[in-house]
């Protein structure tokens, strides 16, 4: 019993220790700090991060810097537009990222982060050069640098575990092709309030899995989603997101094909308010089993540019 006493008496002069250390320490901290340590999120008025997810080093000498952003709210959806709230240094590299910012509330490790959202290639004869992304909201102004310096940060475009490698996309049969973060652009389409315009792509599977015994190919999933656009405009989408899975279903296949065929893809967009937009359109192979969204390999983006009317 007098073990048991001791023990217990023991643990609580542990947290008074505690106890008294922490609260000098967290009474230092700045007042707009002091509600982090262990809060809850939220609903709106919290901060738009910008993030850095790694950067990837190209044959030709130069390095391709990949970044995200976390909506820190559970409800706000936020836009900042470009400008002195939401810009990129040097000033050449501005103008890719996103002004729309929805919330996420993921599992696993990428929780409320929406992860490859833009990256941007930084010459060769230009190598060191940081590219700092800054977001301003709601009182609050962080910078993100993207640099490649650290291993730790260091991303590959080659086969992951089992083959698979970033899709393809282009916007039309035979013409250029993207993969990767920072993906390809389409030629500007042009809309009018409220009637429905077709956005299209064609997307295609990538691997080497020959030896791996899976594939050799899966069908992709697509997701349209606002990247850029007028505060507080978002499009509807006749569909904005079918995932590997379901195109398998419905090719009667379990998500693994023979063919990488080039597929087209496509949506009617409806958007409410003229203005200059961009969608991004994100391919990934996630039913490949060395392939899901925490691991930041196996998807590409394109954009397309849409002016809309009255």
């Amino acid at each position: 019993m007098m073990k048991k006493y001791k023990h217990l008496a023991g643990r609580a002069l542990a947290v008074l220790l505690v106890g008294l250390i922490v609260t000098p320490l967290y009474a230092q901290l700045p007042n707009h700090l002091r509600d982090y340590p262990l809060a809850s999120r939220r609903t709106t008025g919290d901060v738009i991060a910008p993030m850095f997810n790694g950067w990837i080093a190209n044959e030709d000498g130069s390095v391709t810097m990949v970044f995200a952003f976390a909506n820190t709210n559970s409800e706000e959806i936020v836009d900042i537009p470009l400008g002195e709230n939401n810009y990129i240094e040097p000033a050449q590299f501005d103008g890719v990222q996103p002004t729309h910012f929805p919330t996420y509330n993921r599992f696993g490790f990428t929780g409320m982060q929406e992860r490859g959202i833009f990256a941007v290639t930084v010459p060769a004869d230009m190598a060191g050069t940081e590219i700092v992304w800054t977001l301003a909201h709601a009182g609050h102004s962080y910078s993100i640098p993207g640099r490649a310096t650290s291993t730790a940060y260091e991303m590959s475009s080659s086969p992951r575990a089992e083959g698979s490698l970033n899709p393809g996309v282009r916007f039309s049969q035979g013409g250029p092709e993207g993969s990767g973060r920072e993906g390809i652009w389409a030629s500007r389409v042009t809309a009018s309030v409220g009637t429905p315009v077709t956005l299209s792509a064609y997307v295609q599977d990538r691997g080497e899995r020959d030896q791996y015994g899976v594939g050799p190919f899966f069908h992709v999933g697509t997701e349209w989603i606002k990247h850029q656009g007028p505060v507080g405009a978002v499009p509807d989408f006749e569909q904005a997101q079918i995932s590997g899975r379901q195109r398998a279903r419905a090719a009667g296949e379990d998500g693994a094909t023979t063919t990488n065929a080039w597929t087209e893809v496509t949506t009617q967009a409806t958007f409410p308010e003229p203005g200059d937009y961009v969608v991004r359109l994100r391919i990934d192979n996630f039913t490949a089993p060395d392939s899901q969204f925490d691991n930041q390999c196996c998807w590409s983006n394109a954009y397309v540019p849409v002016t809309v009317t009255p």
